[in-house]
């Protein structure tokens, strides 16, 4: 039996808890000097000088879902403004093509929507009785917000009109223990990971948006053992792996779906400078990531795209349980 995403989620935070515990004066302590250069990379102090010719985001952000924090930086890691009023328990973040900013905040059951630059809330989207864990916004402007298992059902996701506080759909899947992860393609389909009620990895489509009934569950043609984060550029669907076994987080792209299936990946980028990656974003330029960790790297870092080679990592001291992380400009889906 696998351990679902989210209760995986927080056994980690509490040992990110613990770990803190344990340090003086409840601060992080760097690494002796002599620490092996992997640790060094897991603790988020290993930096590199900027690559000028790589495209970036005029903005980073990440949810801090220990510290209630939404924190936006620019491309060089300086903090321009940190959300803490109404944050509970953030989790997954999204921008839209106006800059918008998106807040799965799950404690409270809502998402918090910030126009630039990101100094109040402009809408409130409620989810009464469920932990939204991801929210994603398509070109249209519609919202869908992932949550996992609740009381009354299983794990669903909920759409809302652009501009609109009451939801126009609530679509599940009765396999579906949980929606973990969701992104919209150009012609507003939404693509969404999760797991089944015995922790196993799914992956799934739900077509229509407020006229949506169904998710339809998408084979793939290779294993997973840990899914997280999900993005769509350019048509092709790109899903995180944080591969428990072996501690070597994956990206795999794989081209759209056909006939119920998204087959083998057509590209796999492996991602070498950290583990417990709970979430991903794309550029604009879509040759360069930005990754979310969650256990002890307390940061964001950047990789190209596919190759995977490692760009910089910026130290965030502030940073405890970094889940979600988006872009702004995002990259087209």
């Amino acid at each position: 039996m696998r351990t679902s995403s989210y209760l995986g989620f927080v056994l980690r935070t509490a040992a990110a808890v613990a770990l803190l515990a344990g340090c003086s004066e409840g601060g992080l302590q760097p690494p002796a000097a002599n620490a092996p250069s992997s640790a060094l990379t897991r603790l988020g102090v290993l930096s590199q000088e900027m690559n000028t010719n790589s495209p970036g985001a005029d903005q980073v952000i990440v949810s801090d879902s220990f510290a209630n924090t939404v924190s936006v930086f620019d491309a060089k890691g300086r903090l321009q403004t940190r959300l803490k009023k109404g944050i509970n328990g953030p989790m997954g973040l999204a921008t839209d093509s106006a800059g918008n900013l998106y807040v799965a905040n799950s404690q409270d059951s809502n998402v918090l929507v910030y126009s630039q630059p990101y100094k109040s809330v402009s809408l409130t989207l409620k989810e009464p009785g469920r932990y939204p864990l991801d929210v994603a916004v398509s070109k249209a402007g519609l919202v869908g917000v992932m949550n996992p298992t609740e009381p009354s059902g299983p794990g669903n996701v909920t759409f809302y009109k652009e501009g609109a506080t009451s939801a126009c759909a609530n679509v599940s899947g009765p396999t579906w223990n949980e929606m973990s992860f969701g992104a919209f393609d150009a012609s507003g389909n939404l693509f969404v990971d999760g797991v089944d009620r015995d922790g196993n990895p799914l992956v799934g489509e739900v077509s229509g948006g407020c006229t949506a009934t169904s998710v339809t569950t998408l084979r793939v043609g290779n294993a997973m053992s840990g899914v997280a984060g999900v993005q769509v550029v350019h048509g092709n669907i790109l899903i995180l792996d944080q591969n428990y076994g072996s501690f070597a987080p994956e990206i795999y792209t794989y081209a759209p779906p056909s006939g119920g299936s998204l087959g083998s990946p057509i590209a796999t980028t492996k991602l070498s400078a950290g583990i417990e990656m709970e979430s991903f974003a794309m550029t604009r330029g879509d040759r360069d990531l930005w990754i979310a960790h969650s256990d002890v790297a307390y940061g964001r870092i950047e990789y190209t795209y596919p190759g995977g080679r490692f760009v910089k990592s910026f130290n965030e001291p502030h940073l405890v349980t970094a889940y979600g992380i988006a872009v702004n400009p995002a990259a087209s889906p």
